[in-house]
Parts: C-alpha cells; sequence; structure tokens
C-alpha cells in the first residue's frame, strides 16, 4: 500500500496531466504536440521529415532467479533464491516537471509470496534555476563507500544483499521528499521522510542468524516480531568541489536503521526496536597516483543511551573509512578499504552481555577487497569481492560472472561465501547461509 507522501503525488500529476476544458477537443490517442504538426506550419519543407520524440518512455525485464544453499541450514527452504520477477519502467517528461515509476512484480517460491513493489513512484521539478525537488518513492544513497556504509543511513536490503539479486536492490526505496540547493561549486541536500524506513534485515525467514538471547542460531521467520517506529527521518549533506577534491559534510536525525534496542513487550518478554539516533560525519575523494583515494568519517549519537548504561540498547560509536581504487592493467581493477568501528563506552557494554567473550571489540576493523575484470567488449564481468574482519576472524566472500549475451539477453551467477571462527561474530554467524545463485533476464 502507497503511503499518504505518493498518493498526494498521483493526485498532483493528475491535475498537471488532464487537459483542460479548451484542450478537451483533443483525443486521448494524440498529444497536443502531435496536433500541431497538422498545423499549416508543419507542411513548411524546413520542418518535413523532422522525427517527433513521445514524452513516454516504457522499459523494463523480466528475471528468473534461483539460490540454492551449500550448507545445512535450520530454516524452512533449502533454497535462498527462487522467484520470478518481472520490472516495468514508466518515464514521463515534461517541460517543468519528470514523472518516474518503477514497480515489480515478483513470485516467490522460497517464502511462497506473490506480491508488487512499487520500487519508485516521484516527481522531480525545478521550481526555480538551482533548486531541484524530487517527492515521492525514490532510492537515495551518498557516501563514499563500497559495500560499507557510515554516513548513507538510507534503508539497505540485506535479504536481497545475500541472496544474489541485482545490486540494485541492496538500496530500498523509502517516501521521501528530497530538495537540492545548487550555489557557485557548492550543493545542499536536505531529505525528509515523513515514516522512518528501516533496513530489510534477516529476520530468519530466509535466512538463520545468532541470537545473543538464546546463545544459538535460530530462524524465528514469521515469529519474529518488531516494535514499529512511526517516527520521520531527517538527512543532510553540504557538497563542493576544491582543486579536484570532493568533500562532503553530512548530517542525520532519526532511528538505527536496524532494531538495536530491546524493550520490554510485557512483564516477562523482551521486544526489539529501533532507538534513537542522531549522527553526523564528513567524507573526502580525490584522484591519487592513478587512482581514486576516499576517506570518510561518522559519529554515531545513540540518544537513549549515552553514557553506555543501558544494556538493551546500542552504544554510541566512531566510525572510520580509508579507501583506494585503481586500474592494474587495462580492465582490470583493484580496491580496498580499511573501516574502523569504535564502540565507547566499551567496558559498559560489555558487562551487559551475559557472556564476556560474546563481546564486539572496542575497535572492529574489517578489511575490503575488489578485483573486477571486463572482457568481450564490456559484455562479460567477473567479480569478487570479499571482506574480512582481523578483530572477529571472520569473512565474507562475494563473487559473481555477468554475461551479456546480447541487448535483450544476459545471465549472471555467483556465491555467497560466510566463513569464521565463532558462531556469534558479524560475518560467521551467516556461515549456515552460504549459497550459489543464477539468474537469467530478459530486457525489452
Amino acid at each position: 500500500m502507497l503511503r499518504p507522501i505518493v498518493i498526494a503525488i498521483a493526485i498532483f500529476l493528475n491535475c498537471l496531466i488532464i487537459p483542460s476544458s479548451a484542450q478537451a477537443e483533443t483525443p486521448t490517442w494524440q498529444s497536443a504536440a502531435a496536433v500541431d504538426d497538422w498545423s499549416e506550419e508543419s507542411w513548411d519543407d524546413d520542418n518535413w521529415g523532422e522525427e517527433q520524440h513521445s514524452p513516454w518512455q516504457v522499459t523494463g525485464f523480466i528475471e528468473a532467479a534461483y539460490g540454492q544453499f551449500l550448507q545445512d541450514n535450520i530454516v524452512s527452504s533449502t533454497q535462498s533464491l527462487t522467484e520470478l520477477r518481472g520490472r516495468i519502467n514508466v518515464d514521463y517528461s515534461h517541460s517543468v516537471f519528470q514523472l518516474t515509476a518503477k514497480g515489480d512484480v515478483l513470485f516467490d517460491n522460497v517464502i511462497n509470496d506473490n506480491q508488487w513493489q512499487t520500487r519508485e513512484l516521484n516527481i522531480a521539478f525545478s521550481p526555480v534555476n538551482n533548486l531541484d525537488i524530487k517527492a515521492g518513492r525514490q532510492v537515495l544513497t551518498w557516501g563514499t563507500g563500497d559495500y560499507v556504509f557510515l554516513n548513507d543511513l538510507f534503508a539497505k536490503d540485506w535479504q536481497s544483499f545475500f541472496s544474489g539479486r541485482d545490486d540494485q536492490y541492496l538500496k530500498a526505496p523509502s517516501d521521501s521528499i528530497k530538495a537540492t540547493w545548487y550555489g557557485q561549486n557548492l550543493s545542499i541536500a536536505l531529505v525528509w521522510t515523513p515514516d522512518f524506513t528501516p533496513d530489510n534485515f534477516i529476520t530468519g525467514e530466509r535466512f538463520s542468524f545468532y541470537s545473543l538471547n538464546d546463545l544459538a542460531q535460530v530462524a524465528p521467520a514469521q515469529y519474529f516480531q518488531v516494535d514499529q517506529t512511526t517516527g520521520s527521518q531527517w538527512s543532510s549533506r553540504i557538497a563542493t568541489t576544491i582543486n579536484s577534491v570532493e568533500y562532503a559534510i553530512y548530517g542525520y536525525r532519526g532511528y538505527w536503521p536496524t532494531p538495536q534496542g530491546m524493550k520490554m513487550a510485557d512483564n516477562t518478554s523482551l521486544l526489539p526496536y529501533f532507538p534513537k539516533l542522531n549522527s553526523w560525519g564528513a567524507s573526502a575523494r580525490m584522484p591519487l597516483a592513478n587512482g581514486l583515494f576516499n576517506v570518510e568519517y561518522a559519529n554515531y549519537l545513540s540518544l537513549e543511551d549515552s553514557n553506555g548504561s543501558n544494556p538493551l540498547i546500542a552504544n554510541s560509536q566512531h566510525r572510520f573509512l580509508l579507501g583506494y581504487e585503481t586500474e592494474l592493467f587495462k580492465n582490470f581493477t583493484a580496491s580496498g578499504q580499511f573501516y574502523l568501528e569504535h564502540t565507547q563506552d566499551h567496558q559498559a557494554y560489555v558487562n551487559s552481555l551475559p557472556m564476556m567473550e560474546l563481546a564486539v571489540e572496542q575497535n572492529r576493523q574489517v578489511v575490503t577487497l575488489r578485483f573486477t575484470y571486463r572482457a568481450m567488449q564490456q559484455r562479460l564481468q567477473w567479480s569478487l569481492f570479499n571482506f574480512y574482519s582481523p578483530t572477529d576472524e571472520d569473512g565474507y566472500l562475494k563473487a559473481s560472472v555477468d554475461y551479456r549475451y546480447s541487448d535483450r539477453w544476459s545471465v549472471a551467477l555467483g556465491s555467497n561465501i560466510f566463513y569464521g571462527e565463532q558462531a556469534h561474530t558479524f560475518f560467521a554467524q551467516h556461515e549456515q547461509n552460504t549459497n550459489a545463485w543464477l539468474r537469467i533476464t530478459a530486457q525489452f
């Protein structure tokens, strides 16, 4: 069901697109521009043979996908991905606005569910020359990380990421209004999401995970309940470029994107929820030694546990990222990142755990490496991405091969491999979720 902001947009568009009474005689199958073509001026030799471009553009694809777990898993299905998806993209360009609509029909056999997903439904316009506004359902992103997100607190879909769906589905949509002002070598963006949009996190329905409450791997599926939050989110960014260096500062006011808190549901049980979170940060990106270097920082302020004394709420954190990407030789690109997550008031956090050995390191580190090779006029792409945490001694290897047979047909296959020494750490808890997948896509 679309939220009120999307319904309001549809009403607004209806008012803009429906012709006025003076235009009512124009046939519904014929645009006003087409009617003008039949005027006497249209027979002028200078206009003869000019191609008329429709303001409408319709594209899409049909995709079949299959994924299989490579290890025994406690979830109900042995498949990690079994679905048929149909996508329709509709774009309309008007002289004063642009309309974008993207929707998926999904037949998902893993969870036995058929559904319509509105991925985008928004209108973009510029009330003045240096101000752009986009309102409605949209996919939002910023920051400098590669699969590592610090200041990007917009919704993510981790179930899609782990199952082998296309990377576009890692970013989940939200119903938001985004305003961007452009000055001389400066831009200021402000995003308001009236209803908080959390991540599509792991719940046990498709993938299992380690529970600190049960001290075991669990897959609660539909029995996993979370207290819903109806508050709003605010995100902002100020960006500029000076001497080929891109600088940005960020702000966020909202909630943790995953349920990082627990509250009493009744006198005997705890219910996960999304505690309040504010953050600010900065980033820089610049060319360096035939490559691209980036650095990013974020300060997470856990407002409901500012001193770390509440064992049921995540502590505040400092997050750091360094990255570098370069082309080692023609069509072969390599990149690496170093990520540091510093938990504040760490001792208070450790004291809250049932067992000290379950504690995350105060300075958790993750190193990533990506190798990408393209061949056959870019029609074939090999990709290998590895996360490794030296502090947790665990990791996640994401490998894929994409082949574009023609402008219409393409095929992709790959794997999601999790590994580690201890069952409770960030990546190792998903070791049972290791899977291989295949996708066949037909564009239209």
